[in-house]
């Protein structure tokens, strides 16, 4: 049975559209989808880097991996951070979702913690390249951090461990931790920063959405939204570390709330989101 063709646009999402493309795919097996000139789109997908959008007539259809909250008296639908509601114009895709091979960690059983725990040789790693235009806990955590033991920084940031790293979660997976900090600390607003975390099969050590408790359970990670002062946070760090059993119960912890994915993260919400789009006369 021959895929519905669908015309669609992308525009202002800078030249990597790869993000697009990853929302994309959960109706591909579905529809034919064809990328056409905006002026002959029934679907614009549009982001935030521009105002091309207001152009054209197609349905507006938004998109983000930033930190920014739709429209809507631009976009007709939008997927993105913030947890609002709108009927069915808006549905909620916080970018961790989009990094799929990280993601996938959260739905594969945990490894053998003692096991993991046994081919740890460092203390805590961070993988950062440009801290312009962030949250200043990006380097306050760090640095208060490495006053306790050297954080080794695999980064172009305060690069510690002899040039940038070619691969990420290589070089996290030797650590016990791994900083997990966000640009900006917005409800909603999670990354692939905390799934990259735990591929590498460590505790992350998470700032940035102060509601990802809500999704994630508190027993897998260690949440800096959780502590009054950064005193109190590094103290808690402390005693993981230097208390082995608290260690490997961590690693153990399913990532999830009770232990399922929850629905709003599943494929077949996204699917269905945009089918409903998708399946209307534009």
């Amino acid at each position: 049975m021959s895929k519905e063709i669908k015309k669609i646009a992308i525009v202002d999402a800078g030249k990597d559209t790869t993000f697009v493309h990853a929302v994309l795919d959960f109706v591909k097996h579905r529809y034919e989808l064809i990328e056409v000139h905006p002026t002959k789109a029934d679907y614009i997908f549009h982001s935030c880097m521009g105002n091309e959008v207001l152009k054209y007539n197609g349905v507006r259809i938004f998109l983000t991996g930033e930190c920014v909250t739709p429209d809507f008296n631009i976009c007709d639908y939008a997927m993105g951070f913030d947890h609002i509601q709108f009927g069915d114009r808006y549905c909620r895709l916080p970018l961790i979702k989009l990094f799929k091979d990280a993601y996938f960690t959260f739905l594969r059983p945990r490894p053998d913690a003692q096991k993991i725990f046994n081919r740890k040789t460092g203390f805590c790693a961070y993988v950062m390249s440009n801290t312009k235009n962030s949250a200043p806990e990006r380097e306050k955590i760090f640095n208060a951090l490495c006053e306790y033991k050297q954080v080794d920084s695999g980064g172009k940031w305060k690069n510690n461990v002899g040039g940038p790293v070619a691969d990420k979660i290589e070089f996290q997976s030797k650590y016990k931790f791994v900083l997990a900090i966000e640009n900006y600390s917005h409800p909603g607003y999670l990354t692939e920063k905390f799934a990259q975390a735990a591929q590498s099969n460590a505790v992350p050590i998470y700032w940035g959405d102060p509601t990802i408790v809500d999704t994630f359970n508190p027993q897998s990670f260690i949440n800096c939204h959780q502590f009054d002062d950064q005193e109190s946070l590094l103290s808690y760090i402390r005693h993981v570390d230097e208390n082995d059993k608290v260690y490997t119960d961590m690693l153990s912890a399913p990532w999830f709330l009770g232990q399922d994915e929850p629905l709003d993260l599943r494929d077949v919400t996204f699917t269905q989101f945009l089918s409903k789009i998708l399946d209307q006369s534009p």
